[in-house]
């Protein structure tokens, strides 16, 4: 074998000796990838700190759970009711209670203001009015006194009313609850402090003084013109005041003036 055969042999074999070095290198390679991708996506395969959602705080949704473990979460509160629902509080089943309604015709009101009644209630048989010169009838009851005297609730109300009446002058009307109104006329134009509509008032309490506003009864004597309503009728105010026959009403109050 000459030299040019000798040359062209070596060449071969280093050709094939690089050739299996490089296949050699390329499965090494492409095993290497592909085994550490299989590796990455089997699911038990460890999660670093970059791969686990921000608000678990370290657990994964995967982390299995064991028979018997209770995770507790932000959401959730520890040892059972919150600190703002109150255990056993049965407040809201209790039944609520309805005080009776009062029986009016049985029970008495106080005297609005101290005085002479001198003209009493009828709506059937008219009476003679000094001021319009005829008879007519009466709505309530006149109680004669001193101008400017303190007239008073005559119970426990609600202010339902206060303002003007062309014939009866200015006007407090109160409302006692279970139908019954009391209306309180002829007063002077100022009523007390505190009393407008809404205001609750106890029995006895100054609501406004006796004044000359009812144009109708303007020539009487002062006096406060009262009257009391039931259950949307006008009833007589003598069934239900709390008064003395002998010093507060008149003689003459029956007899037509």
């Amino acid at each position: 074998m000459n030299y040019s055969q000798k040359r062209t042999l070596v060449g071969r074999i280093v050709y094939i000796a690089l050739t299996l070095m490089a296949v050699t290198i390329l499965c090494v390679t492409m095993y290497t990838f592909f085994g550490s991708s299989r590796e990455a996506n089997s699911p038990n395969a460890p999660l670093d700190g970059t791969d686990l959602p921000a608000d678990t705080d370290g657990i994964s949704d995967t982390t299995p759970v064991k028979p018997g473990d209770n995770p507790v979460t932000d959401d959730e509160p520890v040892g059972g009711t919150p600190d703002d629902e109150p255990v056993g509080d049965d407040t809201d089943s209790q039944p609520t209670v309805t005080p009776p309604a009062k029986d009016w015709t049985k029970l008495k009101v106080s005297m609005p203001v101290s005085g002479l009644i001198v003209k009493r209630h009828d709506m059937v048989n008219a009476v003679f009015s000094v001021t319009m010169n005829d008879y007519r009838v009466h709505r309530g009851v006149d109680i004669e006194c001193e101008m400017n005297a303190e007239v008073l609730a005559c119970a426990y109300g609600t202010v339902k009313t206060v303002g003007y009446d062309p014939f009866m002058g200015h006007t407090v009307v109160i409302d006692h609850g279970d139908g019954l109104l009391s209306y309180y006329q002829n007063l002077a134009e100022e009523p007390a402090d505190g009393i407008t509509v809404g205001a609750t008032v106890y029995a006895g309490q100054k609501i406004g003084l006796v004044g000359e506003s009812a144009i109708i009864e303007i020539a009487d004597e002062p006096h406060l013109h009262f009257e009391l309503e039931l259950d949307g009728k006008l009833v007589d105010p003598m069934t239900m005041l709390d008064y003395s026959e002998s010093t507060s009403v008149d003689s003459s109050a029956d007899q037509d003036k």
